[in-house]
């Protein structure tokens, strides 16, 4: 998955709450529900967003289904390292603005 594919689904701010709290352990659905105060077809939807961008893996588990974070992090580190790159630009291009700026002072 493309790194900015990866960052348009951490956008969701819910979806980046079910990933938080997957961090504890696998979790099924319900639980996911209480937590975050979402509607059950609401977390779902997420969660299939998730799984999608191979950020979530579902294991079931008798009559229900538990949601964990992806083992594979590759899909997150893509997106960090992009993210990094951007960082540098910016930090770059605004360095380059405080020298010209500190040479108009000068002047």
């Amino acid at each position: 998955m493309a790194a900015s594919a990866t960052i348009e689904v951490l956008a969701d701010q819910s979806r980046r709450q079910i990933l938080d709290a997957l961090r504890s352990g696998e979790q099924p659905v319900h639980a996911l529900v209480e937590r975050l105060e979402l509607s059950q077809p609401a977390v779902s939807k997420h969660l299939r967003v998730l799984q999608g961008a191979g950020l979530v893996t579902s294991v079931p588990q008798g009559r229900e289904v538990l949601y964990q974070r992806a083992e594979d992090s590759s899909a997150i580190e893509e997106a960090r390292m992009y993210l990094e790159r951007m960082s540098r630009g910016w930090d770059q291009a605004l360095a380059a603005f405080k020298r010209f700026a500190e040479a108009e002072e000068d002047s």
